[in-house]
């Protein structure tokens, strides 16, 4: 039996990796599917060790490498990432692979077959040197906003940002508690300031954080309908020109 922790923050894909997994290695047993950094560092205060460790880089509430710096990982360690800009080299040391999402089947069993084949050696993961490959690796993006309000200035998290809007040629934001500040940059500059892996321009006058989107309906092959929490005061629609874009990134 391979004892395996899946640690992935979206369910949809977390089915998917459990499905892939017992497809190419039938002696996998799932232990637990765990979605946030807080979640797993108590997981693993009550567990012993699994024997493979599936790991999404970025989840629910901060990066996977938070849990791996309060956390001994003796474990053979798949990531999983949708980041394909990221230093890879990183990854290529015996004790850890990765894999790019969506997750290829004949990828992952190559990853379980490296796991078998190097399974009972010692392992050890120089967290550091990958956290600065990674560092490295990746693009910079806006972690928060500054908004007044009334004479004082308020900061706000980028993963606290439920969604972007303009109106009236101003551009605004929503929290996830459902405050609006207007900022001062427009969509189109947006674009280039936060992580398109979780923010998707659907149209002209809104984009969404991915985790905001509670609801998707498809009126047609080309059009679609999104609902979010907190809601918006118009009917979102994803434009007919971005439509296909948007189906790939929710595949991503």
């Amino acid at each position: 039996m391979i004892g395996t922790l899946i640690i992935e923050d979206e369910a949809p894909a977390a089915k998917r990796l459990e499905k892939l997994l017992k497809e190419v290695e039938p002696s996998i047993t799932i232990l637990e599917t765990i979605e946030s950094v807080s979640s797993a560092i108590k997981w693993f205060e009550q567990h012993s060790q699994p024997d493979l460790l599936m790991l999404d880089i970025q989840l629910a509430d901060g990066l996977s490498f938070d849990i791996l710096k309060q956390v001994r990982i003796d474990s053979f360690v798949i990531f999983t990432t949708a980041y394909d800009e990221y230093a890879i080299k990183a990854f290529e040391l015996n004790s850890i692979d990765y894999l790019l999402k969506p997750i290829n089947t004949d990828k992952l069993k190559k990853s379980i077959e490296k796991f078998i084949r190097l399974r009972g050696e010692k392992t050890s993961i120089d967290i550091q040197a990958v956290i600065t490959a990674m560092d490295l690796g990746r693009k910079k993006y806006k972690q928060r906003f500054s908004v007044n309000v009334g004479t004082k200035i308020k900061s706000i998290e980028t993963v606290n940002i439920a969604y972007f809007y303009s109106m009236d040629k101003n551009t605004f934001l929503c929290t996830i508690e459902n405050r609006h500040y207007p900022i001062d940059f427009a969509l189109d500059k947006l674009d280039e300031l936060i992580d398109s892996q979780s923010f998707f321009r659907i149209n002209r006058q809104y984009t969404l954080n991915y985790h905001a989107i509670e609801k998707i309906h498809v009126l047609s092959r080309s059009r679609i309908a999104i609902h979010t929490v907190p809601p918006t005061e118009e009917p979102l629609l994803v434009s007919t020109a971005r439509t296909h874009e948007f189906r790939l990134w929710l595949d991503r």
